[in-house]
């Protein structure tokens, strides 16, 4: 038997599979994210990708509601009439759509499901999966699923967005993690921004060239279509060149990074409110946090900007499907613990302690000039990479992929994103993303651990080694 493990979140579902070592599968139109999208044309119903690329040239054809607010309750879809009278049977067309593309990649589905998803809409999930003949094993909360390893002792927060949603969960360390609060915010999604993005971007064309994209349903379908690759270079640039071909004349626009975080207020004020609010309940106003933010989060232009202001906040980046492969990842931990042969839902874990690793300091050295454990530098190829609470991605990809530290010269079995290091409060992280494994002293890793001064780090059964050192303050002599 081979398992998928399955990210849902209607901005984009994902999947991973064990067949392929835990990497994320493509699943619609050669992309790994499905959207939870629909539209009617004649008499076909088109779902995900598809359906996206048409909505806005009828919206009266389309939705996007189904997976946020699924019923079968009847309810008024729109322009697509008897073809779903009701958001659970859009939501199987979706899912009927997906399983078809993956089920040569396993054949048990293990769902990482968000937390304010109720067990009435967990029944719905678990019927269409019957009707689909699609064995789904178990679900986990997604923000469980999601969360890397080892634990830091900050307060830890998952921050995700959602179509038309963003929220906010409270994840308790013990011996367990566990979700113990979970607040949302509605209307305040991706769908909600992108919108006003749009309108921003539209306001810029009749601003400078007199030409309104929104006047006419193809040249505003594109300003849809092109928004996430807008958003991608502005994650790179802080402003790119926006042209719109019309009436067999081009037109020019800059767009800044500005203009997408003044038109993101609404939605990281509420990020900022929930992130409070559930530090008042669990904390103190001064008690340190550890956010972990999805990759929905962290591919926002400007997300750091978002988010300012959050007092002794520490933010760790989500790997991209990072649900799907955590859900993967623990099912064997989690499948010993379900009670009796029916579907378990899971919102808690196996969380290992993590102690301080121990300084082992010379005597004869006075403690004032004593060297810290934590390094703060990836040594490279004579090139010192720094370690913030910005993730350090090392593998063979370019910086189009997000690795900032490529490896040169013998790459055998490196992956493309093989690993990455992060500060997490007081220690430095690695977390191994690979296929073929990360040795730290020679040492191969299992899932993430603390790194100290002096220490190899050698990736894949390459010969290329990295060094981990720590760089004195300017007044340290």
């Amino acid at each position: 038997m081979s398992l998928l493990g399955l990210e849902l979140n209607d901005a984009g579902i994902m999947v991973a599979a064990a067949s392929d070592s835990g990497g994320l599968v493509r699943i619609d139109q050669g992309e790994i994210e499905s959207p939870g999208c629909a539209f009617q044309e004649n008499n076909r119903l088109l779902v995900g990708r598809e359906a996206e690329r048409k909505a806005h040239l009828d919206p009266q054809r389309g939705t996007n509601w189904f997976w946020d607010q699924l019923s079968s309750e009847p309810s008024y879809q729109r322009g697509l009439g008897s073809a779903a009278p009701n958001h659970a049977e859009v939501a199987y067309a979706h899912l009927a759509q997906i399983w078809e593309n993956i089920r040569s990649r396993g054949d048990e589905v293990v769902i990482a499901v968000p937390g304010f998803y109720n067990h009435d809409q967990l029944g719905l999930i678990l019927g269409m999966a019957a009707e689909l003949a699609m064995p789904i094993k178990g679900f986990i909360d997604l923000a469980v699923a999601a969360a890397p390893e080892p634990s830091t002792k900050s307060l830890l927060f998952h921050v995700d967005i959602h179509l038309h949603r963003v929220a906010v969960t409270f994840l308790e360390q013990t011996d367990s993690l566990s979700r113990q609060d979970l607040a949302a915010a509605a209307g305040k999604g991706l769908s909600y921004l992108h919108t006003e993005c749009v309108k921003g971007i539209a306001d810029e064309f009749v601003r400078t060239t007199r030409f309104d994209p929104l006047h006419q349903a193809a040249s505003e379908q594109e300003l849809y279509d092109r928004m996430p690759g807008v958003m991608a270079e502005l994650q790179q640039s802080p402003a790119v060149t926006f042209e719109l071909a019309a009436a067999a004349k081009t037109h020019r626009v800059t767009i800044t990074r500005d203009l997408f975080v003044e038109k993101s207020e609404r939605v990281s004020s509420e990020l900022r409110r929930l992130i409070a609010d559930m530090r008042e309940r669990h904390g103190k106003p001064e008690s340190s946090l550890a956010l972990l933010l999805t990759h929905r989060i962290t591919r926002l232009p400007g997300w750091k900007e978002m988010l300012a202001g959050i007092p002794a906040a520490n933010f760790i980046e989500l790997q991209a499907g990072a649900a799907a492969s955590g859900a993967l990842r623990l099912w064997d931990q989690l499948s010993n613990q379900a009670p009796g042969s029916g579907v378990a839902l899971f919102t808690s874990r196996p969380w290992p302690a993590v102690s301080k690793p121990s300084a082992v300091a010379d005597q004869s050295v006075p403690p004032e000039t004593t060297l810290a454990t934590r390094p703060t530098h990836v040594l490279y190829r004579s090139l010192a990479y720094p370690i913030s609470d910005r993730s350090l991605t090392i593998g063979t990809g370019s910086t189009t992929d997000g690795v900032r530290l490529q490896i040169q010269g013998d790459a055998a079995n490196v992956s493309r994103k093989h690993c990455t290091i992060q500060l997490r409060g007081d220690y430095a992280v690695l977390v191994d993303h690979s296929t073929s494994g990360t040795l730290v002293d020679e040492i191969p890793v299992s899932g993430a651990t603390i790194l100290s001064v002096g220490q190899t780090i050698r990736v894949g059964t390459s010969g290329e080694k990295l060094l981990l050192i720590a760089s004195l303050e300017t007044d340290a002599t």
